[in-house]
């Protein structure tokens, strides 16, 4: 750096003092000012403060050079030919750089070698205040750990898959097989009423036509035993027409349309649905429906609470809908919870309220201790107001007295969204309405169990259903009205 030599400069040292002299010997070690000699490694800022003298002398000349051709340039005639030209041989933009380039004596490499990188940046480092938070920057960002990553993917990665896999195939190590039932019953008790004396309310047809006549659960149970004694309609038969009637309303009203189970190129899993398994007049039509969902491609899972209450014919249906691809527990809720939760890539759409129906109470039906808290552990899961999933009762809400329409414990009641009269709509659904079981918000279905309409003239106290109740669809929507 002999290029350098008789220059003034000006050194800024690192540890904040400054000084300034001609330059006397520089070198990869150290520079001299005068006699004083200091370490590069202290220096932190060199600045030329002035020119040695030749160098000062080429500059003015330089400069009055340019002033010269600025003058000849304004003040001379307009003509091209009193424009100065400037020599090629001797061009006027020489300067410093040049000369150092020029000269024999600048070593590029030596005095590269004199900064040190390292330390500059170190510096910057050290007065960077800027969170890595705040910088829009890849490298700054913490990169997610992937296990087990790969560089190259074939062309069948990295794709959503037309047929997404969990652990709903593993379900049948879970699954116990039902032991032969033992019947249970027991007399309907009495619940506290709460009345609403500012509106009273009953149900017409979705037309409004004419108001719907309601059925006592005993004059429910004597249509059936009318329709197979009579007309040879057994349970089997109902069961099955009840079930694909029951099918078409849910996947029409509830599940979306028969367009979404349709679409063979759906990528996504199928609808998850859950039944709630208690007594046999609902539960071996749950059963049934169940197996009509999973042969049309909907995941069906059957949580079965007590095994003591099933009776023979439920059985026989539940045996059908797992050879049909249904899903049966009877373990602890918790166990079926973590499944639903962890295992499972499709969440709960649908809920069947079957524990219950129109001829029993609950609190009959699960008499043993732990059956009990097993029930007010569904019951609660169910009604956490945090579940997305809609809940359909069939015949009555779990908790609510068919006849009576009373509750005896709140904590058994189940929140539906959706009731399902099967054959006809039971009394006690308009005596929850008017003593404030039920809010105004259910929607109501009637579906057709196949009962003929001359069952109806058998008997003279039941000829108030003697009706045309369905026409073209197996299930007809109930208006709730209030007076």
């Amino acid at each position: 750096m002999t290029e350098f030599l008789d220059y003034k400069v000006l050194l800024q040292l690192k540890d904040g003092t400054t000084t300034q002299g001609f330059v006397t010997l520089v070198n990869r070690s150290q520079i001299s000012l005068g006699s004083r000699s200091i370490e590069n490694s202290k220096v932190k800022d060199l600045k030329v403060v002035q020119l040695p003298g030749d160098k000062l002398k080429l500059r003015s000349k330089a400069s009055l050079t340019q002033l010269d051709d600025a003058i000849v340039l304004v003040s001379g005639a307009n003509s091209r030919s009193a424009t100065p030209r400037l020599s090629k041989k001797h061009p006027d933009w020489g300067s410093d750089v040049q000369d150092i380039k020029s000269s024999e004596d600048f070593d590029f490499a030596a005095n590269l070698a004199m900064f040190d990188k390292k330390s500059v940046f170190a510096d910057f480092q050290k007065h960077d205040s800027v969170s890595a938070q705040d910088r829009l920057v890849s490298h700054n960002k913490v990169e997610k750990r992937v296990k087990n990553a790969q560089d190259k993917y074939d062309n069948d990665e990295m794709i959503l898959s037309k047929n997404k896999q969990d652990n709903w195939n593993k379900l049948g190590s879970l699954s116990q097989r039902l032991s032969l039932p033992v019947s249970s019953g027991g007399l309907p008790s009495t619940g506290s009423k709460v009345s609403r004396d500012s509106q009273v309310y009953k149900f017409t047809f979705e037309d409004g036509s004419s108001p719907v006549p309601l059925a006592s659960p005993v004059q429910l149970l004597e249509i059936e035993r009318i329709a197979e004694e009579s007309f040879g309609i057994d349970a089997t038969i109902s069961v099955e027409i009840c079930a694909s009637n029951l099918y078409n309303m849910i996947v029409s009203k509830i599940l979306g349309g028969s367009v979404r189970l349709s679409n063979r190129k759906n990528h996504n899993l199928p609808p998850l649905v859950l039944l709630l398994i208690g007594s046999g007049h609902c539960s071996s039509k749950a059963f049934a429906l169940g197996r009509h969902l999973s042969n049309h491609g909907v995941r069906v899972l059957a949580y079965v609470i007590n095994e003591d209450i099933v009776e023979a014919d439920t059985l026989r249906q539940c045996q059908l809908f797992e050879k049909c691809g249904g899903k049966v527990v009877s373990t602890g809720f918790p166990e079926l919870v973590d499944f639903l939760n962890n295992q499972l890539d499709t969440p709960v759409e649908l809920v069947i309220d079957s524990l219950q129906g129109f001829a029993s109470q609950i609190s009959d039906l699960f008499y043993t201790s732990e059956s009990m808290d097993i029930l007010r552990e569904v019951v609660r899961w169910t009604n956490e107001p945090g579940q997305k999933f809609k809940v359909l009762s069939l015949d009555i809400a779990s908790g609510i007295d068919g006849g009576s329409g009373t509750v005896s414990d709140q904590l058994l009641k189940i929140n539906s969204k959706f009731i399902a009269s099967l054959g006809l709509p039971v009394s006690g659904l308009l005596h929850a309405y008017n003593n404030g079981s039920l809010n105004d918000d259910v929607q109501h279905y009637v579906v057709d169990l196949g009962i003929c309409n001359d069952v109806y003239t058998a008997k003279p106290h039941l000829r108030k259903f003697d009706k045309f109740w369905f026409c073209a669809e197996g299930f007809m929507k109930l208006e709730l009205i209030s007076e």
